[in-house]
């Protein structure tokens, strides 16, 4: 296996660009860190493109060439997608981890057509600003049996690579749709013949709200809560009682909660 000691390498010079949002979106590519991740990407129907092995790692005989090859058919394809090791001031300069794993890949985004039908259930991300906070929302999506995720304008790049590890590889498995409007995704949901459900502090005991049946499910920044548009369409604006010493929660946490109730409701009350 070669390695690749200069950082004017024109395949590293590629990889490096998509550390930005504004490099992945023009790639349509993006960089997973980790035999696992990797793996999962593959599994959801994502190209890996390339394989980058640190050197170091090789030298110190943490892993060893072809270590993965007879474990499965999805570590087989990674092993012939190595493109080579990187010396490991390259490879750790291309890592976004303090202690990187010892493989990133380039993954390409697959072309996705409407499924058929329309969806039953979506999560809206507006406005979140926290990568980590918007994968920990995808993943939670995936496990509560949402179908898609759909961010506004302004939400972290679900495909960075802190999102990416958020979310524990759901990112790959649910559809996500990025940069929306506020009147895109209403009109979506009214489409979908979805209720508009807006999560909001102070809106009504979400544990007495029925959210039956196909739900549009929105999660506000932090800060400043969900767009006035959403609110003004909401069919209904739940919150989460909470004890006097507490007066917010997490957005992730509250989304979760949200959207187990959602579930919950679905499970007692078959669609």
């Amino acid at each position: 296996m070669k390695t690749v000691t200069s950082k004017d390498n024109p395949v590293l010079k590629s990889a490096r660009k998509l550390l930005t949002r504004k490099g992945r979106e023009e790639a349509g590519a993006f960089l997973v860190e980790g035999r696992k991740l990797i793996s999962e990407a593959a599994i959801a129907g994502f190209e890996i493109e390339c394989v980058f092995v640190n050197a170091g790692a090789l030298l110190r005989e943490e892993i060893a060439p072809g270590e993965g090859a007879a474990k499965s058919a999805n570590d087989i394809a990674l092993e012939e997608r190595i493109f080579c090791a990187l010396e490991e001031r390259l490879f750790c300069g291309l890592a976004t981890t303090v202690s990187p794993q010892p493989y990133i890949a380039v993954a390409r985004r697959p072309g996705r057509g409407d499924k058929e039908g329309r969806p039953e259930r979506v999560l809206v991300l507006d406005r979140i600003g926290d990568p980590g906070n918007a994968g920990t929302m995808i993943r939670t999506a995936l496990a509560s049996g949402m179908d898609e995720v759909w961010c506004t304008k302004g939400t972290a790049d679900v495909f960075s690579d802190k999102a990416i590890r958020a979310s524990a590889g759901a990112v790959f498995h649910l559809k996500t749709v990025e940069g929306l409007s506020a009147p895109d995704c209403i009109e979506e949901a009214r489409e979908m013949g979805a209720k508009l459900v807006v999560c909001d502090a102070k809106g009504e005991n979400v544990f007495g709200a029925g959210l039956t049946g196909r739900l549009a499910i929105v999660i506000g920044s932090e800060s400043g809560g969900a767009a006035e548009g959403f609110s003004t369409a909401a069919d209904m604006v739940v919150g989460i009682p909470m004890a006097e010493a507490s007066d917010s929660l997490n957005a992730a946490t509250a989304a979760a909660v949200v959207m187990y109730e959602a579930r919950r409701q679905g499970l007692a009350s078959p669609r």
